[in-house]
């Protein structure tokens, strides 16, 4: 270790620059309070390069003065230590020069440092050694027996030096840890731990982080599958709207084209059939046409046969009949000769008279009325026979009102045609209140003739609305008819609810809500069953409703025209006794009237039997004509009937056929437009789009086009409702995450490898360290024992327990007890030792920590240590002193006693600048002469 020479001050705090002697075993700097003694201490430290004392820096004592550069520079032993090495070596010079330069630069004041050999002055530094900086410069101290122990005491504070008495055994022992050296090392070991611990703390928060990070890996990764699925599902989107619903429209359309192909042969050859069946039949009506040409023909030749022979027969029967009245005139005149002779009874022929009278008026007035029925009878089959249809006057009535109004309409009879007449009365019974319902032509027109309607009372529908007709139901009424026009569109829906049975037991068969009807008109419907049946002769619908009029009508001229016949000769008989009565009761000569006739009733009986004859042949001529012209015209009622049901036929077969051929038409028309529309389709497409297999395989996979399009609105409804990442990034996001997480997974793996291993290490490392800790306490126990060995104190250390753990080395502590003149062991601070035992006890531990068995000699700078002590305890701490052999640097104020003078070798003394000057004067020294000893 070295020792101090000489220092020299330049430009330090307010002194200019002075040189002052060290080499001495104590030195003792005196001044008043604020003279520089810490400056002085504090220049010492600077240029050791440690902290200065109470706080204060380098930079306060430089820039005090206003220059820009300052000096330190002293001057050191490098004598050759016990191990024969000199502490600076390789410098080999008995000196060397410690140098400390200190400038502005940059608004900051640096300092840096250099050693040389010998004793350099300021002047020519830079020819002896190069700057270097702080940490290079402390090197070389503690290459030198500068040490971190030294280095730490001299740091101590002012007035710490003379209280480590006063630490507790943790502070002491953490003092000679620091002093040492073990408390870094310790400390380091701590810190080491507790990186450890906080690298236990970082790897927890890293897996924390890798938990967050994995949720946010989990969500990325669903946020992928979510895009992915958005992905598939625009694809299969744009691929259904793109490719497979055209393919599949094309497919399922090149399917309708077949499959229509042969319905539309089918069609063909229903349509040739029904041409030909309507050639057939309209070759037989034109041949009963013929046939019945020729039966009428036949049949008005028979008639004139007939009525030659009627008129013959009607001659014959006349002159009969006029010779049966001459031969009853002559009965008569006859009878009434022999009344007359008998006498007649007048009151009897008068009530005779009056009752055959009555009798001729009612007769006349019936056969006034049948011959009106008769002419009614005649009109009305003419118009029938004309097309004309029969109506009710009030339908006639509002017909007419609507043509006057010019207002197109059909009656609902106007459109309907019966197509199975075996269901004509049951149809008939359903249909017959709505057989007056109107039919407008234009919807437009509804307000006038709902007008018309409301006045003149018509209690029948006037339908506006009319719609194209569903498609019958089978087994329905709606099935047996056929509109020419369309028709309302609840008729059809009501026919199409009512379902045709063979017999009431067959439709009590069926659930109750379904209504049903027999051929007989029997029907059943959620009111309850009732017989609706219609007779042929009311029917109002179709072509056979109007022959079944006629023949009705036909039937009853028949019956009328007998009936007229009848009431002819009922009449004529009644007048003609009516005659006769009125003669008798006139009183006529019968016998005057027989004698002037006798010659006419003569020839009468002469001819009689040969006008009878003539009347009988005649009669039998008549009948042969009748019966021929009857057969003729049985035929010709035969050729007609099948012709006007052939006409039926034939007209329905037309509708029929011309139904058929427009279906056709139509289906050949689409089909032709399938075929175009399938060109156009498939031009555009790839070859491998439109292959037969390809397209088979698509009718294969969707039951129809209909079906490929509701997936297509199925998928688009779900892009639309679904919540999707859209966003293509998320894949990076995913990758970045996934390698962060894996990186950071690898990296905690690693790191809690290392952690452990360097956890261990360090524990195993400290447990090893306790030794030298153990060491360190024995060697300071030695140092505080032979320093009380030297002062003539009994020390006693106990030993602390160093162990591997941190709350025993945290609660450890070096228990340093005294023995003060045999009376006994007293601890460190227990309040039983002196001021100055206070003292001795400090110093003790202090110099304590600075000796070192390998280096000799050591310096202390020591702030007033003799503060508050007697004479007596002066003296004994400054023997003390001289008893170790260190090299001291001691403060004291200029009114302490002289006796801290008494083992000082040299005195600084130290005073204040003096106002207005600009620097303080420099420091001054005395020296003490060292006795000769005597031989």
């Amino acid at each position: 270790m070295f020792k101090f020479i000489k220092l020299e001050v330049v430009h330090w705090d307010f002194w200019e620059r002075f040189t002052i002697p060290l080499e001495a075993g104590v030195i003792t700097v005196v001044g008043p309070n604020g003279s520089g003694k810490t400056t002085l201490l504090d220049a010492l430290r600077t240029l050791l390069c440690i902290d200065c004392s109470s706080g204060r820096d380098y930079k306060r004592y430089v820039r005090r003065n206003d220059k820009p550069l300052s000096w330190l520079r002293a001057v050191v032993g490098n004598d050759r230590q016990n191990s024969g090495l000199r502490p600076f070596f390789p410098l080999l010079s008995e000196t060397v020069t410690l140098a400390c330069q200190i400038r502005k630069k940059g608004g900051d004041w640096q300092r840096q440092y250099l050693v040389a050999e010998g004793d350099v002055p300021l002047e020519r530094l830079e020819e002896h050694g190069t700057w270097v900086g702080v940490r290079d410069y402390r090197q070389r101290l503690e290459n030198a027996g500068f040490s971190q122990a030294i280095r730490h005491v001299l740091s101590l504070e002012q007035g710490d030096t003379d209280k480590l008495c006063e630490y507790t055994p943790r502070q002491l022992l953490e003092l000679v840890f620091s002093v040492f050296g073990d408390q870094e090392v310790l400390d380091n070991y701590q810190q080491a731990k507790n990186e450890q611990y906080e690298i236990g703390r970082e790897l927890e928060k890293l897996e924390d982080e890798l938990a967050h990070l994995g949720v946010r890996l989990r969500e990325a990764e669903l946020g992928v599958n979510s895009f992915l699925e958005w992905q598939r599902l625009t694809n299969d989107i744009q691929k259904l709207s793109i490719e497979i619903v055209p393919r599949v429209d094309l497919a399922y359309l090149v399917e309708r084209i077949i499959t229509n192909s042969s319905h539309l042969r089918r069609k063909r050859q229903e349509v040739l059939s029904l041409r030909r069946e309507f050639a057939q039949l309209k070759s037989r009506l034109e041949h009963l046409a013929t046939e019945g040409s020729a039966a009428l023909t036949g049949e008005r030749e028979l008639a004139r046969e007939r009525q030659a022979a009627q008129e013959l027969f009607i001659s014959y029967r006349d002159t009969v009949r006029d010779a049966e009245r001459i031969l009853e005139e002559k009965g008569r005149l006859e009878e009434q000769c022999r009344r007359q002779q008998e006498g007649i009874d007048a009151p009897a022929l008068a009530a005779e008279q009056r009752e055959q009278s009555e009798r001729l008026a009612a007769g006349n007035h019936d056969l006034k009325e049948v011959r009106r029925q008769v002419r009614e009878l005649k009109a009305d089959l003419a118009a029938l026979k004309a097309g004309e249809k029969l109506e009710p006057g009030f339908v006639r009535e509002f017909r007419n009102q609507l043509g006057e109004a010019d207002i197109g309409y059909r009656l609902l009879t106007d459109i309907v045609e019966v197509t199975d007449p075996a269901w004509q009365k049951a149809l008939e019974g359903v249909m017959n209140s709505y057989a007056h319902i109107v039919l407008l032509t234009d919807p437009a027109q509804r307000q006038r003739a709902w007008e018309l309607g409301e006045r003149y009372r018509y209690r029948n529908f006037v339908v506006a609305e009319r719609g194209t007709p569903a498609a019958a139901t089978v087994g329905s009424l709606r099935e047996v008819v056929h509109f020419t026009e369309t028709p309302p569109d609840w008729l059809v829906d009501h026919l199409n609810q009512i379902r045709r049975v063979e017999t009431v037991a067959e439709g009590s068969a069926l659930p109750s809500k379904i209504s049903w009807v027999t051929r007989e008109g029997y029907c059943r419907e959620r009111r309850g069953g009732r017989h609706i049946g219609v007779e042929p002769g009311q029917f109002l619908f179709g072509e056979s409703a109007r022959k079944n009029r006629i023949t009705k009508l036909e039937e009853e001229l028949t019956h009328l025209t007998r009936r007229e016949e009848e009431l002819t000769q009922e009449t004529a008989t009644a007048a003609k006794r009516v005659d006769e009565i009125a003669a008798l009761l006139t009183g006529i000569d019968a016998a005057r009237q027989m004698a002037a006739r006798s010659a006419e009733f003569a020839r009468i009986e002469r001819e009689f039997p040969r006008i009878r004859q003539q009347v009988q042949e005649a009669a039998s001529a008549l009948a042969a004509c009748e019966e021929s012209l009857s057969r003729a015209r049985d035929q010709r009622l035969v050729i007609e009937t099948e012709k006007s049901g052939l006409e039926g036929v034939l007209q329905l077969k037309e509708a029929s056929l011309r139904r058929e051929e427009g279906e056709y038409q139509t289906l050949r028309r689409q089909q032709a437009d399938r075929i175009t529309d399938f060109r156009t389709r498939r031009s555009p497409m790839p070859l491998p789009w439109r292959t037969r297999q390809a397209l088979t395989g698509l009718r294969r996979e969707y039951e129809s086009a209909e079906a490929a399009r509701r997936e297509l609105e199925r998928l688009k409804l779900k892009e639309i409702q679904g919540s999707w990442e859209k966003n293509e990034q998320c894949i990076g996001v995913k990758d970045k995450l996934r390698g962060d997480y894996n990186h950071l997974e690898d990296t905690i793996k690693v790191r809690r490898s290392h952690h452990h291993r360097h956890l261990t290490a360090t524990e195993q490392a400290r447990e090893s360290y306790i030794n030298v800790l153990r060491a360190t306490v024995r060697r300071y126990s030695r140092n505080v024992r032979s320093l009380g060995d030297l002062a003539g104190i009994g020390v006693d250390v106990e030993p602390p327990q160093l162990v591997n753990d941190d709350l025993a080395l945290a609660q450890a502590g070096l228990n340093v007890k005294f023995n003060f003149d045999r009376k006994g062991l007293i601890g460190l601070n227990d309040g039983e030792a002196s001021g100055g035992q206070q003292v001795m006890k400090s110093l003790i531990l202090l110099i304590g920590l600075l000796m070192d068995e390998n280096r000799s000699g050591s310096f202390v700078f020591i702030d007033e240590p003799f503060a508050h002590l007697d004479v007596f305890n002066i003296d004994k701490v400054g023997a003390f002193l001289e008893a170790t052999q260190a090299q001291y640097v001691l403060t004291t104020p200029n009114t302490h006693n002289v006796n801290v003078f008494k083992t000082s070798d040299l005195t600084l003394i130290t005073q204040k600048r003096r106002h207005p000057d600009k620097w303080a004067p420099p420091v001054a020294f005395l020296r003490k002469e060292k006795p000769v000893k005597k031989r």
